[in-house]
C-alpha cells in the first residue's frame, strides 16, 4: 500500500461511531484505517477522538462547485454524471442532509487539472 497515494482528512469520532460504521460512511477498507492510525484503540473509541480518514489524491476541497438536483436524478446517476464515488460525495455533504429532490444542492469535487 502506498501511503503517498493518500491524504488526511481528520475525523472526530461522534456518540455511536464505531469503525465500522465510519468505513461504510467513507468506503475506506477497515485494513487501511488501522494501518493510518496506529495509535487507535479500537475497542475504546472515545467521542471526541480524532482518527485520520484516508482520502485519495486527485480531489481538493478548494475544487468543489454547487449542483442543483434536478428532476429523474438518483444519487447514482450524479456519482456517475460527474465520474465520482460515494466517498466523494459524503467528504463535502452530510448524507443524514442530503434530500434528493429536485432544486436541492449538493457540493460536487472537481477534478484537478
Amino acid at each position: 500500500m502506498n501511503f503517498k497515494e493518500y491524504s488526511c482528512m481528520n475525523y472526530v469520532i461522534g456518540q455511536g461511531d464505531t469503525l465500522y460504521s465510519i468505513t461504510r460512511e467513507y468506503n475506506v477498507p477497515l485494513p487501511l484505517i488501522l494501518r493510518l492510525n496506529p495509535f487507535v484503540d479500537i475497542y475504546n473509541l472515545q467521542v471526541g477522538d480524532e482518527i485520520c480518514i484516508p482520502v485519495m489524491e486527485g480531489f481538493s476541497d478548494d475544487t468543489v462547485f454547487e449542483y442543483v438536483v434536478e428532476d429523474g436524478d438518483s444519487l447514482q446517476v450524479i456519482l456517475d454524471k460527474f465520474g465520482i464515488d460515494l466517498q466523494d460525495i459524503t467528504r463535502n455533504n452530510n448524507l443524514n442532509q442530503i434530500m434528493l429532490q429536485p432544486g436541492s444542492t449538493l457540493q460536487i469535487p472537481s477534478h484537478d487539472a
